[in-house]
């Protein structure tokens, strides 16, 4: 009984740690892929790649946003990098799991706005929060997948009307596409949205007009 109790330990410390270790390699190849690939767009900034050098990069700390927040997915889902995108930490905090709004929103009379950098705003007592026009595309179809992937509903995320709307006013642009192909190639599957974005796709429509 002893030795059964002793070798029923050892399987569980050993499991532990291949988990352990399964997922801290999975975070680095994260941060190798999504953080250290200067070809990466980066969201809520001005324009999706940065240079390396940039003086406005000066001393900016990045960080991994996830855009449909990590609160509201199951821990499996969570390492999936078609949801993950580098942002200044700055920004990354601000936007915490808040909703996305529209511009149509802000009142700059009410203190509790405040403008962030690169023309993002957020309101923390309302928990919303205003991305640049150049990150909504992104963030539409990063939401998209969310949902089509893994049945989520994005209702917490943005409203059905905007996420719509921001899917076919900002198409994919060469970064986004670029970052779902560098995807694709660790996690063998697309980010349909982009690959096969067409405002005619029969099946992309029909999974829209459902939500």
């Amino acid at each position: 009984m002893y030795l059964y109790k002793c070798l029923l330990l050892t399987l569980i410390t050993i499991t532990t740690n291949m988990r352990f270790i399964r997922g801290f390699a999975y975070t680095n190849i994260i941060k190798k892929t999504i953080l250290h690939d200067t070809k990466m767009p980066s969201i809520y900034l001005e324009n999706s790649f940065f240079g390396e050098g940039d003086p406005k990069f000066k001393n900016k700390f990045f960080s991994a946003e996830h855009i449909f927040p990590q609160s509201l997915l199951n821990n499996k889902h969570t390492n999936d990098m078609h949801n993950i995108v580098k942002t200044l930490n700055t920004l990354n905090v601000n936007r915490s799991n808040y909703m996305f709004v529209e511009d149509t929103k802000i009142n700059m009379k009410d203190k509790n706005w405040a403008e962030l950098d690169f023309g993002n705003y957020v309101n923390h007592k309302n928990k919303v929060f205003v991305p640049n026009d150049y990150s909504r595309g992104f963030i539409s179809r990063a939401i998209l997948y969310m949902c089509w992937e893994y049945d989520y509903s994005h209702k917490k995320v943005i409203d059905t009307d905007l996420l719509i709307k921001w899917y076919f006013q900002y198409p994919p642009l060469k970064e986004e596409r670029y970052h779902n192909e560098i995807i694709h190639r660790i996690q063998r599957k697309h980010n349909i949205f982009i690959t096969n974005y067409n405002k005619k796709n029969n099946v992309i429509i029909k999974f829209i007009n459902k939500l």
